[in-house]
């Protein structure tokens, strides 16, 4: 077979692009190996830090409350003045504990995938207080002053356990990024079926460009040896978590140095069949018999 010079070229053209391609979907190929990798690093440096984080953030209370407690066990006689300062010690180190362990498992929960809502009438103002009344010992250790604004009374049809850890998550935030002394504004309102609550602080604020990874599962802006701040990162995701559940959403308005307002929204479930009625962090549930 004669093959002439002009199809042997065409042929080299052809062989030669084939094989550019093929360099060049490697080369596609291999950047997304690398881009995978460094993802899958990073995740693995995330959930070890985790994991180091929230086993300081157990053992440090736990370990304080056995301390203290093995204090009270041992002691033969104990002032009054002591007994309470203990005591006041070994509530606050039991919120704290109660605290992140709630986050832990509503996180797990969520994230099962077998989680529904429980709809309740939520006494909001109530529920606020509640949340309050977990992180008064850090409130006044802090000497933080906090107001509350909105419509009294204000009840909602909503999920009201994953209404308060959401809140929580909020309202620890305030607490922990605040300035010494400084305010905390709770505000709430409903309009058009929609229930909103903003919490604003005076602290450190996030700068622009962080706004978008605060919610991200094990993101955490103060990181290493110098840490100065409590947590584990896993806070405000487990509270966009839920209220994303709840159907609504959690934005940020904030500017470095000059404190954070967070605001949650989500729908009031009036046409829903309510499960029962939650009044000061309670649920009471009723059947179809009875009448609230």
């Amino acid at each position: 077979m004669n093959i002439s010079d002009e199809d042997l070229i065409e042929e080299f053209k052809k062989r030669l692009e084939d094989k550019n391609r093929a360099l060049s979907d490697l080369r596609a190929v291999t950047k997304n190996l690398e881009t995978l990798n460094k993802k899958l690093q990073e995740s693995e440096k995330l959930k070890t830090d985790f994991l180091s984080n929230i086993r300081n953030e157990i053992n440090n209370p736990l370990t304080v409350m056995v301390a203290l407690s093995e204090e009270l066990s041992t002691m033969k006689s104990i002032e009054e003045k002591r007994f309470k300062g203990i005591a006041g010690m070994l509530h606050k180190e039991a919120l704290k504990l109660d605290f992140q362990i709630k986050n832990i498992l509503t996180a797990a929960e969520l994230e099962s995938g077998e989680n529904y809502l429980h709809i309740t009438k939520v006494n909001v103002h109530s529920l606020i207080e509640e949340c309050l009344m977990t992180f008064a010992p850090m409130i006044e250790e802090k000497g933080l002053v906090v107001k509350k604004s909105g419509p009294s009374p204000l009840w909602i049809n909503t999920d009201s356990e994953k209404m308060a850890i959401a809140l929580s998550n909020l309202i620890s935030n305030a607490i922990m990024f605040n300035k010494e002394g400084g305010k905390i504004d709770i505000s709430v309102r409903e309009c058009d079926e929609t229930f909103f609550c903003s919490v604003k602080d005076e602290g450190i604020g996030i700068a622009k460009d962080d706004q978008n990874v605060i919610f991200d599962r094990f993101k955490q802006l103060d990181t290493g040896m110098r840490k100065k701040y409590m947590g584990h990162g896993l806070g405000l995701s487990v509270a966009m978590a839920a209220v994303n559940f709840m159907d609504g959403t959690i934005t940020v308005d904030s500017k470095a140095e000059k404190g954070s307002t967070f605001t949650l929204t989500v729908p009031d479930r009036s046409e829903e069949e309510t499960e029962g009625v939650s009044t000061e962090g309670t649920e009471f549930f009723f059947d179809e018999e009875q009448e609230f």
